[in-house]
């Protein structure tokens, strides 16, 4: 029972770190070597020319539940995009709002600066979720291109411009453009954003970025493919089954959707429990991509994503694992007394509410908070318990 305990801990501990210190940097190592494949941007400067016939079209494909706050603004915006209006167009779904958002939406289509934009929009009487009213936009779609994006999130002007430059691309068969918050969050959830960033970054150099921005990202209407009507993460699987294909699924931080939605506390933990029960549906799901023939895709599904979704089950093991070990040796107590002062140190920090002068003890925080919510998530969802329809987080 030693030897399999302790081996256990050693293999779990051991990954944990692979996780977190030394995949990343392995991953930095493999982009160093590759040069950044990102075309040209077009500067349009919102002047016609001949060139505009051969931009590509895009259908933009937005769903919204309950979102009356932002929906005149969002629709504002699309209409400022720079890009020829003929060959783009708006699909808004209205999945059964309890709310003015369909009315809103009509209204602010008759403004001037919107009134140009090729649009449909389609009021559902009921809420049925989010992965159903996409399948219906998609299908409803009149070009070639699919745009995803959230109703809360703000498109630079340039954005189907830089959609283009990568779908002239014949291997690119989608892009996720950078992410941004109108007001920045806590510090360890900036730096986790940061982080994030680089990983997708070097992801994208290697290989594809392993899913997509749900704010603002774009696929081929050719390789899009039906997920199941209970995918919790639908911008994560719909990208992967792109990679499936065989295409690339490109991240380009140079133009970036900003977020304009503010949640709170309350809204933040559920929106992680879900995000958490989707990393978790997403590893099973995906199986078949950790195979060879996949290459650094693999390697980065692996140890990216299947990792995350496994490291608080690893952290649980590890603690209680400890508990039994820690008469046999020295090294079992020293790991017991950091586990013990890391989690019972960042619970009462927590619980009192007590502000940190140190940006690392401000991560560590966020981290091992991420991590206890994630293992509820996923915990939740192995249950059964999420939920099947969305609603507004």
């Amino acid at each position: 029972m030693y030897l399999l305990m302790s081996s256990l801990f050693f293999l779990l501990s051991f990954l944990v770190i692979y996780h977190h210190v030394i995949y990343p940097l392995m991953l930095r190592a493999i982009a160093s070597r590759k040069t950044t494949d990102n075309p040209e941007i077009t500067q349009r400067k919102y002047q016609s020319s001949k060139e505009d016939k051969a931009l590509n079209h895009f259908s933009i494909v937005i769903p919204a539940y309950n979102e009356a706050e932002f929906i005149a603004e969002k629709i504002r915006n699309l209409g400022f995009l720079d890009y020829p209006s003929e060959q783009f167009e708006l699909v808004l779904l209205c999945d059964g709002c309890k709310d003015d958002t369909y009315s809103i939406a009509v209204d602010t289509l008759k403004e001037l600066g919107c009134s140009e934009l090729n649009y449909q929009v389609i009021n559902f009487d009921q809420n049925r979720g989010k992965v159903a009213v996409l399948k219906d936009g998609i299908a409803r779609a009149k070009f070639e291109n699919i745009v995803f994006s959230d109703v809360s999130a703000l498109l630079p002007v340039n954005s189907l411009l830089m959609l283009d430059a990568h779908f002239n691309n014949a291997d690119v068969g989608a892009v996720s453009a950078g992410y941004r918050f109108a007001k920045d969050g806590t510090v360890g959830e900036q730096k986790y954003w940061q982080y994030q960033r680089k990983v997708r970054q070097q992801e994208s150099s290697v290989g594809s970025v392993l899913g997509a921005h749900g704010a603002f990202y774009a696929i081929r209407k050719a390789c899009f493919e039906e997920i199941p009507a209970h995918t919790i993460n639908d911008d994560f699987l719909i990208p992967m089954n792109v990679i499936k294909q065989g295409y690339r699924v490109i991240y380009d931080a140079r133009v970036a959707a900003i977020e304009l939605e503010q949640v709170n506390l309350e809204q933040d933990m559920k929106r992680r429990l879900r995000i958490a029960a989707g990393n978790f549906q997403q590893m099973l799901m995906l199986m078949p991509l950790l195979n060879p023939k996949y290459g650094w895709n693999a390697v980065n599904f692996a140890s990216g994503k299947v990792l995350r979704a496994l490291v608080p089950f690893f952290l649980v093991f590890i603690f209680f694992s400890n508990i039994y070990l820690i008469e046999f040796n020295w090294i079992f107590q020293v790991s017991m007394v950091v586990q013990v002062a890391l989690y019972g140190g960042v619970y009462l920090m927590t619980k009192s509410g007590c502000s940190l002068n140190s940006s690392i003890l401000k991560l560590l925080c966020y981290l091992v908070n991420g991590y206890w919510v994630a293992l509820l998530g996923s915990v939740k969802y192995v249950l059964g318990l999420q939920g099947k329809v969305w609603s507004k987080i």
